[in-house]
């Protein structure tokens, strides 16, 4: 795929395309802001705002590269994605169960059928949608 490391562009990390596309947006944006700042034309101001933009939206991609390239040891992990047991001992084992009864008591209760009931009616019958 395009974000695995090769062996030319290993320097540069697993999301190597992320790189690219940051430099790419910080030389296109420079060249239009030097562009605007060094050229005698009347729409100078536009290219120099367009520019500055461009390089303020490249740091997207270069947020998205520097976050593809943390390292965390899988023993970090482990407790974050749920692969350890945990253990419902306790005042957390209690509070645990009772948020999760309370959740699913609020989840269900949200739309209760005949709002439901009247809003389709009300989208169907009133606004003419075919649903």
């Amino acid at each position: 795929p395009l974000c695995s490391p090769g062996p030319a562009f290993r320097g540069l990390g697993r999301c190597s395309c992320a790189f690219w596309l940051a430099v790419a947006f910080d030389l296109l944006g420079l060249v239009i802001l030097l562009l605007g700042v060094f050229l005698d034309i009347f729409f100078y101001d536009f290219l120099i705002y367009a520019g500055a933009i461009i390089i303020f939206l490249s740091l997207i991609w270069w947020v998205f590269w520097y976050t593809g390239n943390i390292e965390v040891p899988p023993a970090d992990l482990e407790d974050d994605v749920g692969l350890l047991k945990k253990k419902n001992r306790g005042v957390a084992g209690v509070v645990r169960r009772l948020s999760s009864r309370l959740s699913s008591k609020m989840t269900h209760n949200v739309f209760p059928s005949d709002v439901y009931d009247s809003f389709l009616y009300f989208f169907v019958i009133e606004c003419g949608l075919n649903i």
